[in-house]
């Protein structure tokens, strides 16, 4: 996949540039001739070639690719050096994303199909892998052929942040931090409780819904919360008059205020995709909880108040 990073020299593996800097810099464990520098130029020299690209990636002499393209460690992609995700983060990213036949899987950044190619396969859904080059994307078609998925896979020549992945039920990556910070608005866009799944990087000030791991390797897992942001009039169980639920959101955390005739209450919660959940303390000490889901792209809300005294169905408009 061209995917991801920059090739730890020291291990062979993906890592940050950061975590290779802090590699470099620290002392060697063994004596060496190397010519007696100042720490400071030291750092200084080694930050410029990672900045400036002088330290190419270490390339492995194994050939990930076929007999009419070699495909190694650290070939050179757009805006990365392409490494594959361990077969052992493949399954479990799947496994996390739950991946079912009725999935569409978009793999962007396909490399050479490995993540497309064991989303049909193993778990009979159907894939799509988003690939910029054109040599590695038809590598990746012949792996599809060979695996005798054509049905079930395709590989798009493209540039993921131009292509249409709105079809996407789940999408998967294994890119770099400024990558996964360029797509977060488009990600954001997709239908809500699309489920998107990163191996080696996160997206920032967006915090995963669940970070995972193998012995090697670690991801993180988001799903794509709904935008509720706004005031909205609701129907609540017990409540006469409709309410009024001003909410600010960030990401998929979401606070606000609950008005009831005359009484305001403060209200934190979260949303799961579609659904949002938040509890409210009543005057009277008890606590109500909502479980709502948004429809009608956005504008309504449909769902449960658990409480003491009022439970029921609860019912939601924008303002």
């Amino acid at each position: 996949m061209v995917h991801g990073a920059f090739i730890d020299p020291y291990t062979g593996g993906p890592a940050a540039p950061a975590a290779i800097l802090q590699r470099i810099l620290r002392p060697l464990p063994y004596p060496t001739r190397l010519p007696t520098m100042p720490p400071q130029f030291l750092r200084v020299l080694v930050t410029c070639a990672l900045v400036l690209g002088l330290a190419h990636p270490v390339h492995s002499a194994r050939n990930y690719g076929d007999e009419q393209f070699r495909l190694e460690h650290g070939h050179d992609g757009k805006d990365v050096f392409w490494a594959p995700t361990p077969d052992a983060m493949v399954t479990l990213m799947l496994q996390t994303a739950k991946v079912t036949p009725a999935d569409i899987v978009y793999d962007l950044g396909a490399g050479e199909g490995r993540i497309p190619i064991a989303a049909a396969r193993a778990f009979g859904a159907r894939a799509v892998g988003i690939e910029y080059a054109p040599e590695i994307a038809a590598l990746a078609r012949r792996n599809v052929r060979r695996a005798g998925l054509e049905g079930r896979v395709k590989i798009v020549v493209g540039d993921i942040l131009v292509e249409d992945f709105s079809a996407a039920t789940v999408v998967t990556m294994f890119l770099t931090p400024v990558l996964n910070r360029k797509l977060r608005p488009l990600l954001l866009q997709v239908k809500p409780g699309t489920r998107i799944v990163s191996h080696g990087f996160d997206m920032g000030d967006w915090q995963p819904d669940t970070k995972i791991a193998t012995e090697n390797a670690e991801g993180f897992f988001w799903i794509v919360p709904a935008q509720v942001a706004g005031e909205w009039s609701l129907r609540l169980p017990g409540e006469a008059a409709p309410t009024r639920l001003q909410l600010q959101q960030a990401y998929q955390q979401v606070s606000g205020t609950l008005t009831l005739g005359e009484r305001t209450v403060a209200v934190e919660g979260r949303l799961q995709g579609a659904t949002l959940h938040f509890d409210d303390a009543r005057p009277d000490g008890t606590t109500a909880t909502v479980t709502a889901t948004a429809i009608a792209d956005g504008r309504r809300l449909v769902g449960q108040q658990k409480h003491p005294q009022a439970t029921g169905r609860v019912r939601g408009e924008r303002r």
